[in-house]
C-alpha cells in the first residue's frame, strides 16, 4: 500500500492530475482524444502491391463502428515517395468525414524529410500528427529539445509525443531512456497535445511521465492494463495507435468502456471492466510485447485480430524493415488461442471461413481465394 502523503503528493491536492484546454489544439484534444484509437492497416490486392481501396474502404467503416476516436494509417509498405503513400491517405480520408479523424506520422530522422512529409499530411487533412521521429542516440538534452521542436514549430496542428523504448529511447537522458526534462520543455509548445506511451514501457516509467506532464498534456497509454492504477491519479482518457480491435468487437466495446470509466474516475465500473477485458487483453500483449521489444510487430496476428471482430482481415506483405525471424507465423495455433481468448472475454469471433480471412472479405466477395495469392508471408495452415 502506498502511504497516503505518498498518494497526495502524486495526484495533487485537487485529486487526480488532468491537462488544462489551455490552447486551441489542447481544446481540440480535451474534445476527441477520447476511448480507443486504432493504427489502420493497409489492404492490398492478390499481387501484394496495389492497394485495395474497398477493402481499405470497408475497415474505415469498421473503425467507425468500433466507436474509435481516430485512426493513423501504417506506412511501413507505403512510405514516403512512393505514389502510395498518398493515395493509402486520401483513401482513408475520404471515406472517414467527420466520422473519424485520421492522424499522421512523422517517422524520419531527417528534419527536412519530415517537414516535406508534415506539409503534405496538412494539405491532405490529417487532424494531428505523431511525432514518431528518430534522432541520433547521442543527442544531448538541448539538441533533441531542437530537434524536435524544429518539427512542431513548423505546424498548427495538435502533435502528439511517442514515448518509447528502443531506438526511440535516450538512456543517458532519463530513467528507462524517457528523456522526462526534454519533454517537461517541449510541453509547453501550445500545439503539443498528448503523449502516446508505448507499450513496453514499464509502469514506473509511466507514472513518471504522468506526473511530469500530466498537468498539460493528454496521456495515453498503451498498456490498458494500467488503467485502474493510473486513473486513481491522473486523468487518462484514451489510447490509441495500436491494434485496438484486438480487445472489442462493434458489439461489445469493451475497450472504449473501460477508458470511459477512467476518464470519469468511476474506479468500481473500471475495476469490473478490467476482469471482463483481461483474458484478451493478456494474450494480446503475450503476443505483442516480444515483437515489439525486437523492433517489429506481428502483422499477421494484428490483422487476424481486426478480422475476428468484422475487419476486412487478408495477409499483409512481408515488411522489409523488420528485423529477420522477429515477425512470428500465424499458424493453426494461434488462431485458436486468439478466439479463445476473445470468447473468454465475451467477444463474439465471425464464424466465416478461415480462407476469408487470407484473402480478405472485400477480395472474397470479388471471387479470390488463397491459391491467387503471390504469396503467404508469416502464415501458416498448420
Amino acid at each position: 500500500m502506498m502511504a497516503a502523503p505518498a498518494v497526495q503528493a502524486l495526484a495533487g491536492p485537487g485529486g487526480r492530475l488532468a491537462p488544462a484546454a489551455s490552447s486551441p489544439q489542447r481544446q481540440w484534444a480535451a474534445s476527441h482524444l477520447r476511448g480507443l484509437m486504432n493504427l489502420f492497416l493497409p489492404s492490398f490486392r492478390e499481387d501484394g502491391r496495389t492497394l485495395d481501396e474497398e477493402a481499405i474502404r470497408h475497415d474505415v467503416r469498421h473503425a467507425i463502428a468500433q466507436g474509435f476516436s481516430g485512426t493513423m494509417p501504417m506506412i511501413n509498405w507505403t512510405l514516403p515517395g512512393d505514389p502510395r503513400w498518398a493515395q493509402f491517405h486520401r483513401i482513408v480520408i475520404d471515406e472517414a468525414r467527420d466520422a473519424l479523424p485520421v492522424h499522421g506520422v512523422l517517422p524520419s530522422g531527417k528534419v527536412e524529410t519530415d517537414l516535406t512529409m508534415l506539409r503534405a499530411l496538412e494539405d491532405m487533412g490529417v487532424q494531428l500528427v505523431l511525432l514518431a521521429s528518430t534522432y541520433p542516440a547521442e543527442s544531448s538534452a538541448d539538441q533533441l529539445h531542437d530537434l524536435m521542436a524544429a518539427r512542431i514549430a513548423a505546424t498548427s496542428l495538435p502533435v502528439m509525443l511517442y514515448a518509447a523504448t528502443g531506438r526511440r529511447a535516450f538512456p543517458a537522458l532519463g530513467p528507462a531512456g524517457q528523456p522526462l526534462d526534454v519533454y517537461n520543455r517541449i510541453a509547453d509548445m501550445g500545439n503539443v497535445v498528448a503523449v502516446k506511451i508505448s507499450q513496453p514501457v514499464s509502469l514506473t516509467s509511466t507514472m513518471q511521465l504522468c506526473q511530469k506532464l500530466g498537468d498539460r498534456l493528454s496521456m495515453g497509454p498503451v498498456n490498458l492494463d494500467f488503467l485502474p492504477l493510473l486513473s486513481r491519479h491522473f486523468r487518462i482518457d484514451w489510447s490509441g495507435q495500436w491494434n485496438a480491435e484486438a480487445v472489442q468487437t462493434p458489439a461489445r466495446q469493451l475497450g472504449n468502456r473501460l477508458l470511459a470509466a477512467s476518464a470519469a474516475g468511476d474506479t468500481a465500473k473500471l475495476d469490473a471492466l478490467a476482469r471482463d477485458i483481461e483474458p484478451v487483453l493478456s494474450h494480446f500483449f503475450a503476443v505483442q510485447a516480444p515483437v515489439i521489444r525486437a523492433g517489429a510487430h506481428p502483422w499477421q496476428h494484428n490483422r487476424y485480430y481486426q478480422w475476428l471482430g468484422g475487419g476486412n482481415g487478408g495477409l499483409l506483405p512481408r515488411d522489409s524493415h523488420a528485423p529477420e525471424g522477429a515477425i512470428p507465423v500465424l499458424d493453426a495455433k494461434a488462431r485458436a488461442a486468439m478466439r479463445a481468448a476473445f470468447r473468454a472475454s465475451g467477444l463474439e469471433p465471425t464464424d466465416a471461413p478461415e480462407e476469408q480471412f487470407v484473402v480478405g472479405r472485400a477480395a472474397w466477395a470479388r471471387g479470390v481465394r488463397a491459391g491467387d495469392l503471390a504469396d503467404l508471408p508469416y502464415y501458416s495452415e498448420d
